[in-house]
């Protein structure tokens, strides 16, 4: 890791449940345990995983008594600590961003607030985000969001995810298909996101209907869980889905069994690199998922790009892959190559020279 000047930084997440993005956290946490002038603290729920985990790495935590946006014991507690000298404030959350906001207007931190913005669809709520300092964005899209939100352009920077690649290997072949009742014989099609509205599950339910009339063997897990699952079981039910796809929820263990499933997409309105899809391909699993113009995806990838929002073009890239073990094993060697070389480290570089633009300004 390249040396960096010291900067204290202190980490707060609301961590009210363990979702993708927040292992995006702990992540960034442990990495930066190895940089060279970096001293950290994180703010979250007491008693949470990433507490926990933050913990267990040496790391000072602040618990928090957090139960809602703008809870004012949390807001007490954090004034207090963003008292004691930060160079930095990383909001890893829009509710995190909004109580440093408070306390920041209240007079009670100096600190520059770098706030996290992992999702790519556009923010329900604008006036935070154009208030930090530097916002960091998961992908172009995500840039492009913030930006007609009102963002000024020099205060986005896009941090792709990451993944450390060695909690990928060894693989543990077998739980995801036992979680979702799956065979060894079946063709299973996953996807690892949380069932929300900037996600585009029903583009993929539909080009499910579209492969299973023509490959009775496939079937989908559709990973996670949120607000949109109540309609999105209702279409599976229109669909005459029911017994092909399968709604698991949130499954702690999935990266470890990756290998599971014989093609992956990211259901996705861009083709931004969600740490989920990121983990597939470490798990050498092609990936299917809307094109993008990012210039990391070029070349021979490990991934099918197909038209966002097209069932059809996106079903028949699944029939490809999934008619060819062939094609299926060529792709993931690619797929595999890629994520070693876009791994963590990447994020890490980028959020410091994010914490060093702040401090800079």
């Amino acid at each position: 890791m390249e040396h960096t000047a010291p900067i204290r930084v202190l980490h707060v997440e609301s961590g009210q449940e363990w979702r993708a993005t927040r292992d995006q956290v702990r992540l960034l946490v442990e990495a930066l345990i190895e940089v060279p002038g970096i001293r950290q603290a994180v703010a979250t729920l007491g008693g949470s995983r990433l507490a926990v985990e933050a913990e267990a790495l040496g790391i000072p935590v602040i618990p928090l008594p957090w139960s809602t946006a703008s809870d004012p014991r949390a807001l007490r507690t954090l004034a207090r600590v963003a008292e004691t000298g930060w160079e930095i404030l990383h909001a890893h959350d829009a509710q995190a961003l909004r109580i440093l906001l408070y306390i920041s207007a209240l007079g009670g931190a100096s600190s520059k607030i770098v706030a996290s913005r992992r999702i790519s669809g556009p923010p329900a709520s604008r006036w935070k985000w154009r208030r930090a300092n530097v916002v960091l964005a998961a992908s172009e899209t995500g840039r492009d969001n913030l930006l007609a939100t009102g963002v000024e352009p020099g205060r986005v920077v896009v941090v792709p995810n990451g993944i450390d690649v060695r909690e990928i290997h060894p693989q543990q072949p077998g739980l995801i298909r036992q979680r979702v009742g799956a065979g060894a014989e079946d063709l299973l099609v996953g996807s690892f996101a949380a069932l929300e509205p900037d996600r585009d599950h029903e583009t993929l339910l539909r080009a499910a209907a579209e492969v299973s009339s023509r490959l009775p063997s496939a079937r989908f897990a559709l990973l996670g869980d949120g607000s949109e699952r109540p309609r999105l079981e209702g279409l599976i039910e229109r669909l005459g889905l029911a017994g092909r796809v399968c709604l698991p929820g949130y499954v702690p263990d999935a990266r470890v069994s990756m290998c599971d499933f014989d093609v992956f997409v990211l259901p996705a309105r861009s083709g931004e690199m969600a740490s989920s899809a990121l983990e597939a391909l470490a798990a050498g699993v092609p990936l299917v998922l809307p094109h993008s113009p990012d210039p990391r995806l070029t070349g021979d990838v490990g991934m099918e790009f197909v038209d966002a929002g097209d069932p059809g073009s996106l079903a028949r890239a699944l029939v490809g892959l999934l008619v060819s073990p062939e094609r299926r094993r060529a792709v993931g060697d690619s797929a595999r190559r890629f994520a070693e070389a876009h791994g963590l480290a990447g994020m890490v570089r980028g959020t410091l020279r994010a914490y060093k633009a702040a401090v800079g300004a």
